[in-house]
């Protein structure tokens, strides 16, 4: 008999279960949407691609609430109908007669793990996708909002764009027109600045990526690093990929590749990038140290690998990054090389060793402040012009520390060893470091715990759904799923804020707090099975 009772009890759950996570699903799904319609960054082509993507991402959200709603009313009937009490009755246990529920529950947890591990995270990235390849609309969209539109380093502002059909040489899907053009891109050593009349911007599609190549016409540039203004009647940035991200999303990534990148965080772009800076000041600090024992001892030579020249700077010392004459009442003597015969010399009574305006943190600018030049590569000295900055140079008596290839911890210990030599600088970096280190662990360790809580509450919800209706048959089904769907609703919001709460970097506190509600659903569930078991 118990096998009757539980195959009948199990296909009437699978009915209701199936039909109620459709509707949840269709209707969730449809709503996910209304965010990139509402933002005109989804073209109408896309809208149905973008709805079907999302309904499998929503699964992780309406199974719970499903499976809880299907066991409640198919619990109810039973219980109105007596078939509990005929059961118990016939010497059918209270645990026995939520077997078929539990193994159900049991079920469900291995899909909702699989689901929320593997299949979602790919989901959501097939759906970021699919408003990045739109990239017509989006760029639209953020002229028609006002606001700017951010793709890698730069980012562009306009105030109408016009949507062209593109020229048949070109090979592009469709132009931009855009009017009234403010560009920043920014660079290692700052950000360069564009303002103009126009700009064209090329859309190309290009496997599963969207490229846009822009370029911009009879504008004013502005290097924030030089403070040089300039003309400039055409510019074109490199071309931007805009369909794939550059960086690593956790939401979209499996837990397994998450598992991976917690292992080998050097990897990833924000963490690179925060150690190519460290790099860059641990060169730089190695360099100027190198100097200062250079110039203690003889003179400097530094080596302009594309003009071909070496420069050789003598009588001076190094404070900082400062050079000042050795004598009280010297100068700095800078002195141009072609091989060994001497093509210029200049007197300043100050001169910076600057950082390479190219971003290479194993070479320098040389700044000079007012100098008197004169040419002695003819037979009688004449007067003539020193430059105001030499750029991207190599100081030949101090090979680079070849950085690139150490690890972040490697790094850190380096930093904080010259942290004593330049505080501020080393302090800010090694901080900046180890922030970013932080950020991507915990932001991979926060999905990875996230999953696993969001599928913990299915087979919770479903089996609290099923002992109230038990217990409380004389109330309506739908009051009696209100007892669980309020809980199950909490649990989901303590979930988001313990991992908001994780981010923050209160990893415990942020556990505590995302299990919290499956806790809540635990107790709940053990309290509604002892009230039914005694009455």
């Amino acid at each position: 008999m118990p096998w009757i009772l539980w195959r009948h009890l199990t296909i009437e759950l699978l009915k209701v279960l199936l039909l109620t996570a459709s509707v949840i699903v269709v209707v969730v799904a449809f709503g996910a949407a209304i965010r990139p319609l509402a933002d005109n960054s989804l073209g109408p082509g896309s809208v149905l691609k973008y709805v079907s993507l999302a309904m499998v991402p929503m699964l992780q959200f309406a199974l719970p609430f499903a499976a809880g709603f299907a066991a409640t009313i198919v619990m109810h009937r039973f219980a109105a109908d007596n078939e509990l009490v005929a059961m118990a009755a016939s010497g059918i246990r209270h645990a026995w007669v939520l077997a078929p529920l539990a193994g159900l529950g049991v079920l469900l947890l291995v899909l909702m793990l699989w689901l929320v591990n593997s299949v979602v995270p790919r989901f959501w990235g097939l759906m970021r996708d699919t408003v990045a390849a739109d990239a017509t609309a989006v760029l639209v969209a953020a002229v028609d909002r006002g606001e700017a539109l951010e793709i890698g380093d730069l980012a562009i502002y306009a105030d109408a764009v016009e949507v062209q059909d593109a020229p048949p040489d070109s090979g592009a899907l469709r132009r931009l027109v855009l009017s009234g053009v403010a560009a920043v891109q920014r660079t290692r050593s700052g950000s360069v600045e564009f303002i103009g009349d126009s700009a064209v911007v090329d859309v190309h599609r290009r496997e599963d990526a969207t490229v846009l190549k822009l370029s911009m016409r009879n504008g004013t540039g502005f290097r924030a690093d030089e403070g040089t203004v300039a003309f400039i009647p055409s510019a074109s940035p490199d071309a931007m990929e805009v369909g794939r991200a550059t960086e690593r999303d956790a939401r979209s990534t499996p837990s397994d590749e998450l598992r991976r990148v917690r292992a080998d965080l050097d990897a990833e772009p924000p963490v690179r990038r925060s150690m190519e800076r460290a790099a860059g000041i641990l060169e730089r600090t190695d360099l100027l140290q190198c100097a200062e024992r250079t110039l203690a001892a003889g003179p400097l030579h530094l080596q302009d690998e594309v003009a071909r020249r070496r420069y050789r700077i003598e009588g001076a010392k190094l404070q900082a990054d400062r050079l000042l004459p050795t004598a009280a009442k010297g100068m700095v003597v800078l002195t141009e090389l072609d091989g060994d015969r001497p093509l210029r010399r200049a007197e300043c009574a100050l001169a910076t060793l600057a950082a390479s305006s190219a971003g290479e943190g194993s070479r320098v600018d040389l700044v000079v402040g007012k100098s008197v030049a004169t040419d002695v590569s003819g037979p009688r000295p004449l007067a003539t012009r020193w430059p105001d900055r030499l750029r991207d140079l190599r100081l030949v008596e101090c090979p680079s520390l070849q950085l690139g290839a150490a690890s972040s911890q490697e790094l850190l210990g380096r930093l904080d060893t010259v942290a004593g030599t330049s505080p501020t600088t080393a302090a800010s970096v090694a901080a900046e470091l180890r922030t970013r280190l932080r950020q991507v662990d915990t932001d991979m360790h926060s999905n990875i715990v996230q999953r696993l809580a969001l599928a913990a509450a299915a087979p919770l919800v479903l089996l609290l759904g099923a002992t109230l209706a038990a217990w409380k048959r004389e109330s309506m089904p739908l009051a009696i799923y209100l007892l669980a769907f309020l809980p199950a609703i909490l649990n989901v919001v303590l979930i988001a804020g313990g991992q908001q709460v994780m981010r923050s970097g209160a990893v415990s506190v942020g556990m505590l707090v995302m299990w919290s509600g499956n806790l809540v659903l635990a107790g709940l569930l053990l309290h509604a099975f002892r009230q039914w078991a005694r009455h």
